[in-house]
């Protein structure tokens, strides 16, 4: 299948590393900044970090993600985990800095790139996970993701997928190159933590206390406490900000 009736086609953006160049043809995609390369070709998924190469089959979903509030461009992929599926962010992307005389317009040119390169995953079924294999229980039965957004710096980014009716968040472990399930937020306040499920009805109720993301009942009393520990305090706020604002939308 081509793209939109094209047999190939490129766009670039500066980033702060150089130039990303996205090229598109049929039935694949390849991603080239630097010395770094990430194509999609069917089913797999190819890398190229300064001559050293792999390649991971795409079992599972594949997700492009913006930086809040950094607005970098990262790509996402499910992985098989220890105890469940997890996400791995496989390729990654800083824009130039809005100081530099020239970051405005290059932001924007990142902008449509992003864009071009999710609406390509999207037509793509062999992305999307579809092949019947097993699926993380944070995505089976729920809505498509409407949107991604990484949080933090490097491989200590969290995910936060949200589909809709939920939040899902990725967050990494010590010595793990990925991020595992860490919290399912449903839009009517039921957040699950591992085994455990509670409600909680307000923004109010989530709170952040030193590496944790806090839920307290009505009366102030703990709920559930998750360790979130591998990003800024500014970037914690956020995330229990986007979290309070998920709950609030359905009380």
């Amino acid at each position: 299948m081509a793209y939109r009736g094209d047999e190939g086609s490129a766009l670039e953006a500066p980033t702060a590393e150089g130039l990303l160049r996205l090229e598109l043809g049929p039935r694949q995609l390849k991603l080239t900044v630097a010395n770094r390369s990430l194509q999609l070709s069917d089913r797999f998924a190819t890398f190229v970090d300064h001559k050293k190469r792999s390649s991971v089959k795409l079992s599972g979903k594949l997700v492009i993600a913006r930086d809040v509030p950094r607005e970098d461009l990262g790509i996402w992929v499910e992985v098989p985990g220890t105890d469940d599926v997890a996400m791995r962010r496989v390729f990654g992307v800083e824009p130039v800095s809005l100081l530099d005389p020239e970051g405005l317009a290059s932001l924007r040119r990142l902008d449509a790139l992003a864009q071009r390169l999710r609406l390509a995953v999207d037509e793509q079924d062999e992305w999307a996970g579809d092949d019947g294999g097993p699926r993380s229980p944070a995505f089976a039965g729920s809505l498509p993701i409407r949107r991604a957004v990484e949080i933090g710096r490097g491989l200590d980014k969290i995910l936060l997928a949200d589909h809709g009716d939920r939040y899902v968040i990725y967050a990494r472990r010590l010595f793990r190159d990925r991020a595992q399930l860490a919290m399912s937020i449903q839009a009517d306040g039921r957040i699950t933590v591992g085994d455990k499920q509670i409600v909680v009805t307000s923004r109010f109720g989530i709170t952040v206390v030193g590496d944790y993301v806090r839920f307290a009942d009505r009366h102030g009393a703990d709920l559930a406490r998750v360790s979130i520990p591998w990003i800024a305090p500014e970037d914690r706020d956020e995330l229990a900000r986007r979290i309070g604002q998920l709950v609030d939308r359905a009380s």
